[in-house]
Parts: structure tokens; sequence; C-alpha cells
């Protein structure tokens, strides 16, 4: 019979072997975690932010939209507002207001694009999914995974509609507007045209699969890609 400082090294060295394999394989799931960069660009009412955030969980990674804009505010050292005003829809009343607040000598195109690609390489750097801003271009299909999910005029105005609480024809209205807007963003800051299939690695139309659908053909072209996805996060899809 083994006596009582015998057993208590080893379990001892039981409970350093645990310790070592733990850190272990949270040191693996941090580095695959990292890998996981994925950008999501949207047609206005088409759910892509809601499939960007599920996805961001599912991986367990953050959803990068708005705070894009705090991080580019907080790097050019100006207000978020004026940021925000640069931003791809965020007047909808006009899509050319933020061609002229490129004006400003305080805040340039050119000023406003080098900090944009810092943050965005810097989110790259520690993984996470992206929406808009035309990350998919700054990054290419070397540093991210691509998606761009997409809708029928009239099915992302009957989803606008239900969540702004407004009629059918101003929904198709909002939604061409946005959409225009967006588009208009992509071609003015990259010389690009939003919809280029070529610029992504997987185009969903969202008509016919729900948010969850959705995650789970991202996740099994990821896969197909040559992305490290365990088994557990393909389940359900």
């Amino acid at each position: 019979m083994k006596c009582s400082v015998e057993r208590l090294i080893e379990a001892l060295i039981g409970i350093e072997l645990a310790q070592e394999r733990k850190a272990a394989q949270e040191k693996a799931d941090k580095e695959r975690r990292a890998s996981y960069v994925v950008t999501v660009s949207r047609g206005f009412g088409s759910n892509g932010k809601k499939v960007a955030q599920a996805l961001a969980d599912r991986l367990g990674v953050r959803c990068c939209d708005r705070t894009i804009l705090q991080e580019v505010a907080a790097r050019a050292d100006v207000d978020v507002e004026l940021v925000k005003k640069l931003d791809e829809n965020i007047d909808k009343s006009s899509a050319r207001l933020w061609k002229a607040l490129f004006g400003d000598k305080t805040y340039s195109q050119e000023r406003y694009l080098r900090h944009l690609v810092k943050v965005v390489l810097s989110i790259s750097k520690k993984g996470g999914v992206i929406v808009g801003r035309g990350a998919h271009l700054i990054l290419g299909p070397g540093r991210a995974f691509r998606v761009r999910i997409i809708g029928s005029p009239d099915a992302c105005a009957a989803r606008v509609a239900e969540r702004e609480g407004i009629g059918l024809d101003a929904a198709r209205k909002l939604v061409e507007t946005i959409n225009r807007e967006r588009a208009e963003y992509l071609r003015e800051i990259y010389g690009e045209r939003i919809d280029e299939c070529s610029d992504y690695d997987i185009v969903i139309n969202s008509d016919r699969y729900d948010v969850p659908q959705m995650v789970g053909l991202i996740l099994n072209d990821m896969k197909l890609a040559g992305y490290d996805i365990p088994p557990e996060l393909l389940k359900n899809t």
C-alpha cells in the first residue's frame, strides 16, 4: 500500500499535469479564435447584422460594427460624431453628405481611410467578425473569409417595415436609399462595386434561409476553405 506521501506526490503531479493540459488547450483555443476573421457585407434589411452577431457568438470572437467608428475617431483624435457623418449610411436623407464633409481640411478622405485601415488590420490580428466599411477589400482573401448577405427588395422591405413600424412603400424607399449609399461609399472610397461577386467567398440570399441556417452555411464553407472549425461549432447547422 502506498504511503500518504506517495499519494500526495501523485496527486500534486496529477494536478500540475491537468493545469498544463488546460493551459495548452486554452492557448490553442485562443490561437484558433484569433484565426477567425470574417467580413460581412450586407444589403439593408437582409438580416446581415444579425448573421454577423450570431456568427461572432458561435466563433467566440467580437462583432465589430459601430465600435469601428469609435476606434477610428480615437486614432484620429477627432469627435466620433464627425466620423459617423463620414460613415456609410449615417444620414439616410443624403447619400452624398459625407462627400462634402471630406472637404473639411481637418479630416480628409485619405486620413479617414488611413485610420480605417489601421483599425481593421488591428481587429484582424485578434480575430473578429467585421461588418461593412469595405473590410473585405482592405483584408482581401488572404486575411479574411469574406461574406455578403443579400435579399430581394420585397423581402428586405418587409423585414424593415416590421422592424421600424413603417409602411411597405416607405420601407422599400429606405432599402433602396441605404443600399445606394453603401454602394456609393464603396465606389468612392475604394473604387469598387459592392455587388462584385469575385470580392466575396460566399454570397447568401437571405430570402431562402433564416439566421441560424445562414450561420451554418458560413461555418461549413469556412471549414471547406481550410479553417479549423471544431465539430461542436458545426452542430445544428
